[in-house]
């Protein structure tokens, strides 16, 4: 025979299942419908997401790359390791007010040109690749710019081609061309 306690504990844990059952179920709603993944700008990164095996797209391995959401989806963390196991992490953020994303890039050595980087998204394109862009400064002091195109493919991988213009964007020079090939979890 069970006792009055029991019975009570038992009343309110029936009670209080929904109660837990819902609150999981808001949570869940909430996070998909962040303001920042209520615009189409604001899921211009989705296929980036996953963790990469990147190469040339034949058979040089340059190295890994996991990429992440986090904030309900309002920023994108990306952690970069190459085949000689230096590290980069950059966050990618969307400010809702801009409609918009920007990028800051930074490796264990930000006093090299390539070491740190401010980028804003500078075009969307109709296949769903995405480029940012942004101004840097040489070792010399002299500015260039420096632009990132990610471009989904149909097979599921995604290309980043990383270009820089020492002429004010009048002509490019490819610094980085790779294939991100998703990898087996």
């Amino acid at each position: 025979m069970a006792s009055q306690s029991q019975f009570i504990l038992t009343a309110f844990a029936a009670l209080l299942a929904p109660a837990v059952w819902w609150g999981a179920a808001m949570a869940q709603e909430q996070d998909s419908m962040s303001p920042c993944r209520m615009s189409e700008a604001g899921r211009a990164l989705d296929f980036w997401i996953g963790h990469w095996n990147v190469t040339n797209g034949a058979d040089e391995f340059y190295g890994i790359n996991r990429i992440e959401w986090d904030a309900g989806g309002c920023a994108v963390h990306e952690y970069w390791e190459n085949r000689e196991g230096h590290r980069g992490t950059s966050l990618f953020y969307f400010a809702v007010n801009e409609d918009t994303w920007h990028q800051v890039w930074v490796t264990e050595n930000t006093g090299l040109p390539w070491g740190l980087k401010h980028k804003d998204l500078f075009e969307h394109f109709e296949n769903g690749a995405v480029r940012f862009q942004g101004e840097l400064t040489d070792q010399e002091g002299n500015p260039f710019l420096d632009r990132t195109t990610l471009t989904p493919n149909d097979d599921g991988t995604v290309r980043q081609l990383i270009e820089v213009s020492m002429d004010d964007g009048e002509t490019w020079r490819t610094s980085f061309d790779a294939i991100y090939e998703r990898k087996e979890d």
